[in-house]
């Protein structure tokens, strides 16, 4: 549409109201398509109420993080060296701390939920917790690269969310393991007691993480600094990012695997079709989604006209996740109850 007289079409008048909305739906929309795979990965479906706070608490970890984070930039003594400084900052100020927000989320979720009855659930889980956490961090990242938010969005969405979501998944599997035993066929003869299994939870998501960090921070120094770089370095180090983000999701899904088989004969008779499920949770998440995004036009909005459109949005948002919610609950809810008769009480 164009105004006789102004020069200026609509499209270019409403622009910068929708910036905002893109910046938040590039920063959020990949985390919730990675849920949703996971999600419905599951034989049997999960309640989004319990999957979505979880997403929540997972963000709610990164704050928690990141304020542990600026109280160690301000009293560890980190190296002069700025290459070694890198790898200080990514295990000792990135890895450390966020992981252990992380991993106690998830053990919380795993000893509180009385929804988690299956090793499954800990994938489902870790994997939210871990991509609430990545929503959040990308979304600080893309409203702070400025003019260059779509470059950065487009890189983390393909590096760092997945492995976020992925560090999430492999301490989730371990968590479970612990708590149902066997579920990675680790206790056999007991070689691979409980407080190994969380112990692993931790240390594995830690390693990578850090390994992760330090090459991208040292990528970045060495962008900064190209004379003081060896000649192929920055290909390294990219190599290594691309390897360990990759890496972390195929190990991730190695563990989702394994423990998909091995509870899957003891769970033929009661699984429910994926049919039921699997659209309905991604309408449920598209509402989630579409929430966020028309919350953002109401608030950045200039005009009343886009103001009023956000919030017609925003209704029609939580009215589709509601309805989806409410089926989705009703059917895990009927899954819990048929499992919890069928389950042999001790005597």
């Amino acid at each position: 549409m164009y105004y006789p007289g102004s020069g200026v079409s609509f499209a270019a008048m409403l622009a910068p109201d929708l910036i905002p909305a893109a910046m938040v739906i590039a920063a959020i929309a990949p985390a919730l398509l990675l849920l949703w795979l996971v999600v419905v990965a599951d034989c049997r479906p999960e309640p989004p109420r319990v999957v979505l706070i979880a997403v929540v608490l997972g963000a709610f970890s990164g704050v928690a993080a990141g304020g542990v984070e600026l109280w160690l930039r301000r009293h560890l003594p980190i190296a002069h060296n700025p290459w070694l400084a890198a790898d200080e900052v990514a295990l000792f100020i990135a890895a450390i701390p966020e992981e252990i927000a992380k991993v106690s989320v998830i053990a919380a979720i795993a000893l509180r939920a009385r929804h988690f009855d299956e090793p499954m659930d800990g994938v489902v889980y870790g994997t939210a917790v871990g991509l609430g956490f990545a929503a959040l961090e990308n979304l600080l990242y893309v409203v702070g690269a400025g003019t260059h938010w779509q470059a950065v969005a487009a890189a983390r969405a393909v590096l760092s969310v997945p492995l976020h979501g992925a560090l999430g998944a492999i301490a989730g599997a371990y968590i479970a393991s612990a708590r149902f035993g066997g579920a990675l066929g680790a206790h056999k003869g007991r070689r691979w007691p409980r407080a190994r299994l969380f112990f692993l939870a931790w240390l594995i998501p830690v390693v990578l993480h850090a390994v992760y960090d330090a090459a991208a921070f040292s990528l970045a120094e060495a962008g900064r600094d190209p004379a003081n770089t060896m000649a192929g370095a920055p290909a390294l180090l990219l190599l290594i990012v691309i390897v360990v983000a990759f890496g972390g999701v195929v190990f991730a899904a190695r563990l989702a695997r394994r423990i998909a088989r091995r509870q899957r004969a003891s769970l033929e008779t009661k699984r429910v079709p994926p049919v039921h499920w699997r659209p309905v949770w991604a309408q449920c998440l598209i509402g989630v989604a579409l929430t966020f995004v028309a919350l953002t036009v109401v608030i950045a909005g200039n005009s009343g006209g886009v103001k009023l459109f956000g919030l017609a949005v925003f209704v029609l948002a939580i009215a589709v996740s509601r309805n989806c919610a409410r089926y989705l609950n009703t059917v895990a809810r009927h899954r819990h109850y048929a499992t919890a008769a069928a389950t042999p009480k001790p005597a």
